[in-house]
């Protein structure tokens, strides 16, 4: 039997790269005052330093919540 590797310190860099190039990713394409910016702005600040955890959190809460769908009008 195989023991699970555990993830190197480059492995675990690269992860924290990404996770943080998620989250300015939301951050700047949202708008300044919409409830999904300012959510996860509150996850970041309930959890300095963890920025994956945040956002771990941030996606468990937004799983929860109903799915609201615009509807863009008819350009026709």
């Amino acid at each position: 039997m195989m023991a699970a590797s555990v993830p190197g310190r480059q492995d675990r860099t690269m992860l924290r790269q990404q996770v943080i190039d998620l989250i300015l990713d939301i951050i700047s394409a949202t708008d300044p005052q919409s409830e999904v910016r300012l959510r996860l702005l509150r996850h970041l600040a309930a959890h300095p330093g963890s920025p994956e955890q945040a956002l771990l959190c941030h996606l468990f809460e937004n799983s929860r919540r109903p799915l609201v769908i615009s509807r863009v009008p008819d350009q026709s």
